[in-house]
């Protein structure tokens, strides 16, 4: 899922280039928003009504680096937010839905999506 202005070449590419995208194998977000300064993520999942979604906000902490990919919180509901703690080195939402995706890669996967990483420094 791309945000972009329109769905001309150039405005997908600089979008994407922003980093304004995200993946998706069913979940879509009605609202996607970091606030660097304040350092949080928050989502807003356009639910479907009889479903269920988890979100499990993964990242890297500066002091244990070597554990890529830890889960940092989980959160039920359609609203998930997080604030960074000023130790990681990025942040990333994946969300998952109860329902069971219709053309599934594994074995009981669900419908999912994932946001880009968040909170890199330069």
């Amino acid at each position: 899922m791309v945000k972009s202005a329109s769905l001309e070449a150039n405005a997908l590419v600089e979008a994407m280039k922003r980093g304004d995208f995200y993946a998706s194998s069913g979940v879509t977000f009605e609202e996607l928003g970091y606030d660097r300064k304040a350092g949080s993520l928050r989502l807003k999942i356009a639910g479907v009504e009889g479903e269920t979604y988890e979100t499990k906000f993964i990242g890297t902490r500066k002091k244990t680096p070597e554990k890529i990919g830890e889960v940092l919180a989980t959160v039920a509901g359609l609203e998930p937010s997080y604030q960074l703690q000023g130790d990681e080195l990025y942040v990333r939402a994946v969300v998952t839905s109860s329902r069971v995706h219709p053309n599934p890669s594994f074995k009981d996967q669900h419908q999912q999506a994932w946001t880009q990483p968040v909170g890199w420094r330069k």
